[in-house]
């Protein structure tokens, strides 16, 4: 009898707690469950010990689990992890985001959801010292050249596909897009529940990275007195140097931080509001505003990077480097509820072009491939 295939998949950023990366993780490995080929290979995931109840509760016995607590970005990840691989006699290994042990030799597929600390450096991007920064991201460089030039890759958007084709002179067969979608907890469609006069705040939802630029969305704040910002965000570095640069600014009172919200806690929140405001100068694919699609709440987007890629003509575009341009798309939203009911039909249309269960088919088919 021929033998059983064996794919195993690093799954340690597993959840929403791990941002996109863990949306990615998550509903991937859910979708990949539901073809008809995967009872055609033993799977087995590797995972974070304290997430073991929760990656079980979702997935039950269709994996095979391995617990660790090696992590990310660490000296164990390079040169424990691989022997904890090798051991499990694996045909394939899936790693989930970019970093791949460079001690592991075997075939692989390693999914790239951007190159962003390609184009975004220096102090402003880091809480690490400048030495200590710089030498890490001169590993980062050394990394991607061996991990891009000796693997299958998957990327969530065509816009990074022809970014890594481009500059490491790849055949286009190694570079393979699976666009991503809604989690499915996001998924809201009750058409008769359209807010007709929405409240006068916009939204910003992610991290505060340099590249997410939501400096513009405060430059744009002093010239819309009675327009407010609601931030979702867990608490960093970055948030209480935005506290100041907002106090600074004479922002106070027009600016809310929300926090951490769970899924649950953003429909109230996203259907009141005026628009969420994407204001990011580079993704990798950004489920932010196919988030707020989803929840009847329309998109003011960047047209930077993949962006224009993935909404299509489902937002309003602004230049993420002209706050004057946002101010005007944010005025012509609120001065017209024809064009905000419009966007949130557009939104809901936009969303039915991505499915997990699409991404899984495509992911599959580059494990056949390689099989």
């Amino acid at each position: 009898m021929k033998k059983m295939k064996h794919i195993v998949i690093d799954a340690r950023l597993y959840g929403p707690k791990h941002t996109g990366i863990g949306r990615y993780t998550k509903n991937l490995l859910k979708a990949l469950v539901k073809l008809p080929d995967f009872k055609k290979y033993k799977f087995t995931l590797i995972i974070y010990k304290n997430l073991e109840e929760e990656v079980k509760r979702d997935l039950g016995d269709n994996f095979n689990y391995v617990t660790t607590n090696i992590h990310h970005y660490s000296l164990a990840e390079q040169f424990l992890l691989p022997f904890i691989i090798y051991r499990l006699r694996a045909d394939l290994v899936h790693f989930t985001h970019f970093n791949k042990p460079i001690l592991y030799f075997k075939k692989s597929v390693i999914t790239i959801h951007d190159l962003i600390k390609h184009f975004f450096t220096g102090k402003d991007t880091t809480t690490k010292n400048q030495f200590l920064y710089s030498l890490k991201h001169l590993g980062y460089l050394f990394l991607t050249n061996i991990i891009v030039k000796r693997n299958q890759l998957i990327v969530p958007s065509n816009f990074w596909r022809k970014y890594l084709i481009k500059k490491y002179k790849l055949n286009p067969s190694k570079v393979v897009t699976t666009h991503e979608a809604v989690d499915p907890t996001f998924l809201f469609n009750d058409q008769n529940s359209l807010i007709e006069t929405p409240q006068n705040y916009i939204i910003y939802t992610g991290n505060l990275y340099t590249h997410k630029n939501i400096k513009v969305i405060l430059e744009a704040l002093k010239g819309l007195p009675n327009i407010s910002l609601k931030i979702i965000c867990a608490r960093s570095f970055f948030s209480e140097k935005l506290k100041d640069k907002i106090v600074e600014m004479g922002l106070k009172k027009q600016v809310e931080f929300l926090g951490y919200l769970d899924d649950k806690q953003f429909k109230d929140i996203y259907q009141k509001a005026l628009a969420l405001v994407h204001p990011s100068l580079m993704e990798g694919f950004s489920l932010t505003g196919l988030e707020a699609m989803a929840l009847n709440c329309p998109v003011i987007s960047s047209n930077a990077s993949c962006l224009p890629e993935i909404y299509d003509d489902s937002v309003l575009y602004f230049d993420p480097n002209s706050a004057p341009d946002l101010v005007q798309k944010i005025n012509q939203l609120k001065n017209n509820p024809e064009l905000r009911q419009k966007l949130i039909k557009l939104g809901q249309q936009q969303l039915k072009k991505y499915s997990w269960s699409k991404t899984a088919k495509l992911t599959m088919a580059v494990y056949k491939k390689l099989l």
